[in-house]
């Protein structure tokens, strides 16, 4: 029986869904697989769903769609996708209303390791367009907020 592969990128000590595999360039406490996420150990359309928050906006512009298009290569035909990161246009209208650690992070980062800084920021627009220039078809986009910080969730499928 083929096994059913789920992905939790970038999950750090913080994420944890049931039946997924943690994934983190840091070797640390309840990561399943240590690796960098623009080079997944993993073979082509063998995966078939991936999670990742707070992940996508530490790359730079020109990483976002060789990223995305190495998590499509891992994806099944018809694999879901799901990508939390912060949405700047909110977090723009509203720094005012954000405390501002909370406004620095999500503009910045925490910064508490290497990795923790913030090299982009999405609108749902333009997450929209990386994600279909990866080939991904965008289905919904969720907002919320938390810690004052407007976010977005964007679910796409191979």
């Amino acid at each position: 029986m083929e096994e059913d592969i789920k992905l939790n990128l970038g999950s750090g000590i913080a994420g944890n869904f049931p039946g997924f595999k943690n994934v983190d360039i840091r070797d640390i406490e309840g990561v399943d697989v240590v690796a960098d996420v623009r080079k997944l150990p993993f073979e082509d359309n063998s995966v078939s769903e991936i999670k990742c928050q707070n992940l996508i906006e530490h790359f730079g512009r020109h990483e976002i769609v060789p990223l995305l298009k190495e998590w499509y290569r891992v994806m099944k035909p018809g694999g879901k996708i799901a990508i939390e990161t912060v949405d700047m246009g909110e977090t723009m209208t509203n720094w005012k209303n954000i405390p501002t650690e909370n406004l620095l992070d999500a503009i910045c980062g925490a910064q508490t390791y290497p990795e923790n800084f913030h090299k982009m920021a999405f609108t749902s627009d333009i997450l929209t367009t990386f994600l279909k220039g990866a080939g991904f078809s965008v289905e919904i986009w969720e907002k919320e907020v938390r810690r004052e910080i407007p976010r977005m969730t964007l679910k796409a499928t191979k």
